[in-house]
Parts: structure tokens; sequence; C-alpha cells
């Protein structure tokens, strides 16, 4: 990333003093005023950890400091006495957990008596966690870590000794004893017993071991899939400036005491590193790097400090925005490059992943959907990293030799991980079997469905922050060349995969895939019934005839035969989940997803007939459509809550199974040129995705042009205009003021429209859609507009653009897609605004999104998504597109 080159040049820019600039590695160092420096806290980083699964809300309770890619973590101290950092986080491949508290902690000693130190100050700045200590005898201290490779921090403690003392240092440490805590409160066994580390994962086998430097905490192999994997070859190495003279380790391997003399100088320094690597190639590479620097730690801490000067002040030119914003930014920074993984497992690239410290967004987990945007974001600060991140995305790009679904060529996996599933393991070679001999027990990857088609938008954005902003027009080129040809195999994709009536406006859908269809080992197990055949589509469902129990059932056909009737109480469609999460909005309205009187059912204690009412959406909706009587029975049973509708009549029920039909989602197989089943497509055309295809299209021709490829520069330019002229015919409703998806009906309408709009779903984001990527017309936009300002709709009381209308039958202000406030969707309606004049009302809502979004303006981690009501926190913590997003805001829009 060339930093010695320009980073001081950008340090001159900024009017800083660094004494490096014109020295040797070895005379570098980061004493002078830095950019960074002004940040102090932007999130709290404060914590000791009191369980290897520490939590609050399925969360790490404390957050610690990831940076350059790293594979652990550090939190600050809280307590003092020893200088020490506060916790230590591993990602274990695909999860994280605190492998201990306040780990080698260093104890100060002179003539053998201790000198306790206090500490005075801890706090995270960008790229730095620094503590400071005061103690007897004129003694202070100082604790600053920085990351210097993507395996190894490095710790630089600095003890004044005005008065020359002979000070000995004790260093300390044990492994993390307990399993878990929630909100500090400590997991049990039946027994009540505390449930140990050892409890959960015997094989885990912990040891430390005294080496030359240091120590050595080696793991054993553990493939729990859900929570905790290592290889057996996973080491947590201390590597220490100074040699420790004597070392205890203690009878069961999991704590340790080492000590040696640390001089009587005027001034001491002390340099540790800590590696954390995952199998023995990681630890023979790291090490390597390792002696280097140690070699030269100074120069190595001033490399790191001057790489975040680098971040900021490219990131941070928005000379219009307010201190406020700029805090914004910087967290929203700090955020995107803590998500940040370096290469490894079956990733060859960098990559962001969701959130490290949610447990299933963590490890080096990557979807298509965030990538887009974090790439978007990260162009202007980090571009070497939105690459590799976007890279990460295409390396398992479907081939048309692939050996899992060689149908799908161009298509791109929706989460690709550290280990990949058995049959993609299979087709590896047999030095990467030889290195990953256990990489089949991730359960994260998931082939099951793509993501919405922004990839041109986000490969567009780093194209012109290289060459525009970065100086960097030759590499800029060479990205556009590397990816034309896979951006076009995605699009190709969707033409060949996703586009149920040969129209030219792809659906969402679902993959052919042993979750969502019958494959010829479900035939032979019976486990989906006798009349199961390969390539049927797999569904269950209740009814009131069997109550709680799910039947299991297969094919289209008798899917929308149940659909007709309206004879259940509850459905489960795995292609419809998948389809969800194809288009990154999971369970929103617009594709069937509303509560029904199942979500009654289980519950602790009996609702109130109202409350039942705002619970059963459904139930609600038939009330006020047809007339449906939803008055309760309710009762209590061993599992909780058992509610019924009172009135059960025949000439009840049928309005609300017509009610129902409101709600129904039909699919379509896609087949291949063989007739052969290829996947399935909602009998939907969803305006999102219109929208999406319309910036596909334009992109892929400003990319094709800039390549010289002037007629298909001219085909997609063409598609792009087709695309619009549909969107505005066909997905614009003038009654309502607002655009929608439509359905799919055999032989479409009189006016080419695939089918009717599908507005008694209600109003979602989706109906912005259009206005962020440029699609609507003046006249259209001016509508939609005036809905997303409405306060019974979009305008909410704290954050406005909710990913549900207020009046939506599906709606409630905790439900995940379905109320929401999602920064991307947030981010696209007051771009959306701004694109046709309403900047001035655009501004209005982000300032109440910074006033109301709990914690932003403070140190409280960005969140998943935010409460549109109230403005309470929803979700993962440290997420990165809520981040991307954000600094989207700060970089291209507050103050322009």
């Amino acid at each position: 990333m060339h930093f010695k080159t320009s980073l001081c040049a950008i340090a001159v820019g900024v009017a800083l003093t660094l004494s490096g600039c014109n020295s040797s590695d070895n005379d570098s160092n980061v004493d002078a005023p830095l950019k960074a420096a002004e940040f102090h806290n932007t999130i709290d980083r404060a914590g000791v950890p009191v369980a290897l699964r520490d939590l609050h809300g399925g969360h790490l309770r404390y957050i610690p400091m990831f940076d350059n890619g790293s594979w652990h973590g550090h939190t600050l101290d809280t307590k003092g006495g020893e200088i020490t950092l506060g916790g230590t986080a591993l990602l274990t491949e695909e999860y994280v957990s605190f492998m201990a508290a306040r780990f080698d902690r260093l104890a100060l000693t002179v003539d053998g008596q201790p000198m306790p130190l206090k500490l005075t100050e801890a706090y995270s700045q960008p790229g730095a966690l620094i503590q400071k200590y005061t103690g007897d005898n004129g003694i202070e201290a100082e604790l600053e870590m920085r990351f210097v490779t993507d395996r190894t921090s490095l710790v630089k403690t600095t003890i004044k000794n005005p008065n020359k003392l002979a000070i000995q240092g004790e260093w300390d440490g044990e492994l993390m004893q307990d399993y878990r805590a929630d909100d500090g409160e400590l997991y049990k066994n039946s027994d009540s017993t505390v449930r140990s580390v050892e409890d959960a994962y015997p094989t885990y086998s912990r040891e430390i071991a005294a080496t030359e430097n240091g120590v050595e905490v080696s793991f054993g192999a553990v493939r729990d899939s859900w929570s905790l994997l290592t290889s057996g070859d996973s080491k947590f190495e201390v590597t220490r400036s100074i040699k420790p003279e004597t070392s205890t380790i203690d009878d069961d391997k999991k704590g340790f005491v080492q000590t040696a003399e640390l001089g009587d100088g005027e001034e001491i320094t002390l340099y540790t590193a800590y590696t954390h690597v995952q199998n023995t190639e990681e630890q023979t590479s790291e090490f390597a790097k390792l002696d280097d620097v140690m070699a030269d730690p100074k120069g190595y801490m001033h490399d790191s400090a001057m790489r975040w000067e680098e971040y900021l002040a490219n990131g941070l030119t928005n000379d219009a925005a307010s201190k406020e914003h700029e805090f914004i930014a910087v967290k929203a920074m700090e955020t995107l490059n803590a998500n940040w993984r370096g290469a490894a497992g079956a990733i060859d690239h960098d990559t962001v992943t969701p959130s490290v410290t949610a447990p299933y967004f963590s490890g080096n987990m990557t979807w298509p959907w965030d990538t887009w945007k974090q790439a978007y974001a990260m162009s202007h600060f980090n571009p070497d990293v939105a690459m590799e991140n976007i890279r990460t995305v295409f390396q398992y790009q479907v081939q048309s030799d692939d050996p899992v679904r060689p149908w799908d060529e161009g298509y791109l996996l929706d989460v690709v991980t550290y280990n990949l599933p058995a049959e993609r393991w299979e087709g590896m070679s047999a030095e990467y079997k030889k290195e990953f001999p256990q990489a089949t027990d991730g359960l994260n990857w998931n082939e099951r469905n793509t993501k919405p088609s922004l990839a041109a938008w986000a490969v567009w954005e780093v194209y012109t922050a290289l060459k525009d902003e970065h100086n960097r027009p030759e590499e800029a080129q060479k990205w556009l060349e590397e990816m034309y040809p896979k951006l076009v195999a995605f699009h190709d994709w969707w033409l060949r995969a996703r586009d149920t009536n040969k129209n030219g406006i792809p659906e969402y859908g679902a993959a052919k895939d042993p979750i969502h269809t019958v494959f010829e080992g479900d035939v032979n197990d019976g486990s989906w019934g006798p009349d199961a055949s390969v390539d049927d589509m797999k569904f269950q469902y209740k009814d009131e005839a069997n109550g709680d129990k799910w039947i299991k059932e297969t094919g289209i056909e008798k899917y929308n035969q149940l659909l007709t009737s309206g004879d259940y109480t509850a459905m489960s469609i795995p292609a419809k989940v998948a389809a969800g999460w194809e288009s990154g909005r999971d369970n929103a309205g617009v594709f069937g997803f509303i509560d029904t009187i199942d979500n009654l059912q289980g519950m602790s204690e009996l609702p109130t007939q109202d409350e039942a009412k705002v619970i059963d959406q459904m139930g609600r909706y038939a009330h006020n459509t047809n007339g449906f009587d939803n008055t309760y029975d309710m009762m209590m049973s061993e599992d909780g809550s058992v509610v019924t509708y009172r009135n059960d009549s025949v000439e009840n029920m049928d309005k609300l199974a017509q009610a129902k039909k409101d709600w129904e989602v039909k699919f379509n197989e896609n087949t291949d040129d063989s007739n052969n089943l290829s996947g399935y497509s909602l009998m939907q055309e969803s305006v999102d995705q219109a929208s999406y295809w319309y910036s596909d299209n334009l992109y892929l021709s400003q990319i094709a042009d800039v390549l010289g490829k002037a007629d298909k520069a001219a085909e997609f330019a063409a598609k792009a205009a087709d695309t619009k002229e549909y969107i505005n015919r066909c997905m614009y409703d003038d009654t309502t003021g607002f655009y929608y998806d439509i359905e799919v009906v055999p032989n479409g309408l009189s006016n080419q429209c695939a089918g009717p709009m599908l507005v008694k779903r209600g109003m979602g984001p989706e109906g912005w859609s259009p206005l962020f990527n440029n699609a609507a017309t003046q006249e259209h936009a001016d509508k939609v507009v005036k809905n997303m300002l409405d306060t019974s709709k979009f305008n909410s009381p704290k954050i406005p653009l909710g990913t549900a209308s207020m009046d939506n039958p599906a709606y409630g202000p905790d439900i995940y897609w379905r109320g929401r406030v999602w920064l991307d969707q947030f981010y696209f309606g007051v771009r959306g605004m701004d694109n046709y004049g309403y900047g001035v009302e655009a501004r209005q809502m982000v300032d109440k999104l910074f006033q109301n979004a709990q914690g932003l303006t403070e140190t409280t981690p960005i969140q998943e998504n935010y409460n549109p009501e109230t403005g309470a926190v929803q979700g993962a913590n440290n997420f990165s597109w809520s981040a991307a997003h954000l600094y989207m805001l700060y970089n291209g829009f507050v103050g322009k």
C-alpha cells in the first residue's frame, strides 16, 4: 500500500510533524501528533471478559479492537495494578470467542517489593489502544497496541523511571475457565455447577508452554459446527523483546509465570508481539514475518500508525461536514477495518465480514450484498481491501465445469467461508485437503441463493476512486479489465436462470439445492414420503386437524393446491426463505411474509385480545379486508399458550382463507436447455431488483465503453432504457403514488406487463428503489417522496424510512425486515430523494437519524438496524453495511 512513501506527504498535508519521515525504520516513531489522536473512543473498547463466550444479546459483550485483517483482537483494561490489556479475542475459523482475560500481565517489583500501578487513562484511537499508569517513586508507564500484520499485534510498553530504580518484571496469565456468560451471568450445567470450557469442548486441550522469548498456547481440534472450529494445530504466540529468566507453567498448563530483570534506566521500553495462527502453514509464514517485526518493532509501529493516517487523510475529505459527522465517519471507518480479515482457509483473498463480534457474521464469512456496499465505501479510504473483498465474492463464481452446480454458470454464492462444504472439498487438490483435512465441518457456507445485482455499481465506484482520488489510473483500468467478464457472466446468469417469462426482467428465486429440492438420497431414504420424486420442491405446513405438527410434502402442484384451498395455519417453504435472502430483505412483507396465529402459540404468558390481534397480523388483515372475526380462545398448556379462533365456522374461516391468497407466493420451476430443473423463480417481478437491473446494465455499458467495447456498451445501454420504461409503465401505481412488485401471471397482461401490481401487500423500501437508481420519472418520484415524508407511513417518530410503512399490514417496529430501519435502505431512500430534487427534506431525515439512532454520536457500536419509533439499537453490533452507508452519508451527502 506504499505507506512509507505516500504517508510523509500526507502528514505534511495535514500539518503534522512526524520525525520518522526522513529516517530509516529504526529511527521512526509515532510520538508526534497524529490525526488519529483527535478521535478517542469512537467505539467503547473497554472490558474484561469473564467467559470464553461472554455475550450480550447473542454478541460479544465487549468490543475488541481488530485491525489490518487480524484474526485476534484486544480490549482495553479496566482494572489496573499490572500493565496488561483487558481481553484477548480469537477468531477460530468461523467464530469469535475470548481466549483469556488480562493475559500476559506485567507486574513491576523493586527489591522484591510489588510496585502496583494505577490505571489513570485508557482509550482507543483509530488503529491503537493506549493505556497510561502511575506508581510510586515517580514511576509512570504507557502501553500502546497496534496491529502490524494480519496475524500479529504489537504492544509497546514504556516505563519512565526517574529515580533509576532496578526494576524486575513478572508476567503471568491464565486461560479462560468458564464457558459462557450472558450479561455477566455464568451459564450453569444441569447440576447447577458453572459450565467450564472443558465441559463444553472436551477436545479443546488448551495448553501453555514456555518458549525462548515468551509463551505459546496450543489448541486441540474442535469441530463444533455452530460455535467453535479449530484445526488442532492453531497457536497463540507471545513473543517479547526481553527473554524471560525464569518460567513456571501451572500443572494443568492453563497458567504461567515468567520473570526478568528490566534494568534501571530512566526509560525502559519493551515490545511484545501477540500472534494467532490457524494451522502450521500459517505459523511457518507468520513466524518469518515475526522475526522481522521483532528486529524492527519501532518501525512496524510507525508504519501501522501511518497506515491509519493514510486512511484518515483519504477518507475525511468533506470540509463541509460537522465534527459530529466526522466522528461518525471515523467510527464507520474503524468498524469496516475491524471487520477486515486476512486471507485464510478456503478464501484466497482478504475480505470484509458483516460483524466480527456477532458469532454468525464473523470469521471470514462473506456475502455479496454486504460486499457491494462495503467496497463502495472503502474504495475511498482503503481501496485495496475494497478490491479484495469483491474478489472474494467472485472466487467461487460458478463455472461451466463446476463440480456441484454446472447448470448455474456465472452464479455467485450467497455465503463463502473458511470451510468448504463436503461436496466442494471433494473437488479440491490433494495439497488443499492435506492443509485442511477437516474443512467440511463448517455449516455457514450457503449456495441456496445469490444476492441482487449491484456488483457493477460497486466495481465502478472502486474504479473511479482509484483513478480520481488515489491517482492510480493504470490500476483502475486493469481493475475493470479483470472484473468485466465476471460481471457479464453474473449478468447473463440472471437472464438465463431467473427470467421466468423471458421478458428481460429477472425475478428473485432459489437454487436447486438439497434444502429446497428432493434429491435421489431423499427418495431412497423415504424422508419426504413415498410420493416424493427427484427434483420435487420441498415444503411443510400445519393445519387445524394436526395442531402443532409439521406435515412434510413435495411438488409444486401440491403446493399450489394447498395455497388455493387455504387449508393451513402455517407454512414453511425453504425456497421462499432463500428467495427472501436473495432479495437481501429476508422476510419482507412483499414476499408474502406476515405473522399469523402460529406466532401466538407457545408463549410463556397469555396475551390480551388486543395484544393477540397485533401479533396475528394475518388475522387482523383478514378482519380489515374481509370482515373475518379474529376473536380468540386462549389457554395455557405445559408448552405455553394455545390460541385458536373462537368463531371457527366454515363461513368465517373462508374469509381468512380468501385473505391468505393476497399473501400467497407461487413459484416457477426453471429448467436448462435439456429441460432439467435448474432452480426456482418467484412468480413475482420485484421493483427493487428491476431497478438494480437497470443500474447493472447502465454500469456495464459504462465499463464496456471504457474498455473500448462499443457494441456491448450500446447493447447494455439499450437494456437499461428498456428496463426503465418497463418499471415506470408496469410497476408504478398512480392511485397510491408508489412503486410495487408485480405478480407474474400466465401470458401476462394486455399492456405487455407481466401481471398486476401487489398493492395489497403494502408499501416497503422497494418503492423508492427506482429513485435511488435514477430509474423513476420526475412525476412518479414526486408522489413517492410524498409517501416517504408522510408521518403515517415512512416518516416515523425517531428514525424515518423503515422497511415497511407504518400502515403496512405486516409492519412491526421490531420485525427484522418489516419495520426496522436498515441503513442501506435508509441511504437508498435519502439518496433517491436527493436525486429528484428533495435534498433539503432528505438531509432533514439524515439529521433525525444522527440525532435519534441510539449511541450513534456516542461510543455505542454501529448497529445492524434500529427501531423506527424509539431509535433503539437492534440486531448485530459493529455491522459493516450500516457503517458503509454512514460513511457514504458523510462522504457524499451531508453538507453538500
